[in-house]
């Protein structure tokens, strides 16, 4: 792929050009940075990573699946323009890639894949760890983006990823300049980022720091809202109460730290304790989605860590029981 340099000084002209044809969502400062819609480059904020993935966007904390009056069925039609997100870190990027081995393979979601599709992702490479929890580096992240943007001193070098980057790049010509620097290896990772010291913790299972940290874990389920890659959900009936042959099924993020995910039929709970709920967590990101999908789920963004109201560091624990084992 090409590469091009960017100037730092044309950031803003060019995020106000791109607005101007598109949607456009980058990091925002408000209570906290968040991804929202800008039409310049004034508002953003690259100097952490946003408090919420991007997840959202494609993903949708809430959908209506289908409304129903009797027996007729109307389904919604999704009519998602055109638009662009710009300073999108690594870790995300990969994590919205692990979603579509999820949304994306037979039987596909049609929501989901028509927001994919709608979209142009653009990277931002961090230089440093955007917090200390960060453990990207050691999760065998790969190039998921459209465009990539590696700071510089004074400019960026910008990595074409795909061919819809490519067309954007020919869309804004004035703001690239093709260059023969090229990224190396250890410009796709983040110094100081790769403090998990395995992702093969099959033989750890029996291990009693399970137990230990699960008493500090409330079963909030903060961690999976927080997190760019969990994608449980759950689908449910409402009806008005004024006509109950009206109504709506629809869907909705929901938690495998919550006992009621795993109630079924009979009053039964799978997980019932929070040990077991706070280990299948932590198994599913590094073990069993691979043995799917053959790439771990987890991306090592942190976010998981850094808003745990009991700040339980899963990777530190991790970490010292690999070390007791050794």
């Amino acid at each position: 792929m090409a590469a091009y340099r960017f100037e730092e000084s044309q950031l803003d002209p060019f995020i106000s050009a791109v607005a101007k044809r598109y949607h456009l969502f980058a990091p925002v400062r408000t209570d906290a940075v968040r991804f929202q819609e800008v039409s310049d480059g004034e508002a953003i904020d690259l100097s952490e990573n946003s408090y919420l993935p991007i997840k959202e966007f494609f993903f949708a904390k809430q959908h209506v699946l289908f409304a129903f009056h009797g027996a007729n069925l109307t389904l919604p039609i999704d009519l998602v323009e055109p638009r662009v997100f710009f300073g999108v870190r690594r870790c995300d990027l990969n994590a919205l890639a692990h979603q579509d081995l999820v949304f994306m393979q037979e039987p596909g979601d049609p929501h989901y894949a028509q927001r994919r599709e709608a979209s142009v992702l653009i990277g931002y490479h961090c230089l440093e760890p955007p917090s200390p929890h960060c453990f990207c580096s050691s999760m065998n992240l790969q190039d998921c983006q459209d465009l990539m943007f590696v700071p510089r001193e004074g400019y960026f070098l910008v990595e074409e990823g795909s061919e819809r980057g490519k067309r954007l790049i020919h869309d804004f010509p004035r703001y690239f300049r093709e260059t023969e620097e090229a990224l190396r290896e250890e410009d796709r990772r983040t110094p100081g980022a790769d403090g998990l010291a395995t992702t093969d913790i099959a033989a750890l299972y029996d291990e009693e720091g399970w137990g230990e940290r699960a008493r500090d874990c409330l079963s909030c389920g903060a961690c999976t809202v927080l997190c760019p890659t969990c994608y449980c959900y759950e689908i449910h009936d409402e009806v008005e109460l004024a006509d109950v042959h009206r109504g709506s099924r629809n869907r909705c993020w929901s938690s495998c730290q919550l006992k009621e995910f795993s109630r079924v039929a009979g009053d039964q709970c799978f997980r019932e304790s929070r040990s077991d709920r706070f280990r299948h967590r932590i198994y599913h990101q590094l073990e069993y989605f691979r043995e799917r999908y053959n790439v771990t789920l987890c991306t090592g963004c942190g976010r998981c860590i850094s808003y745990c109201p009991t700040r339980i560091d899963w990777v530190d624990m991790i970490n010292r029981m690999v070390a007791s084992a050794s």
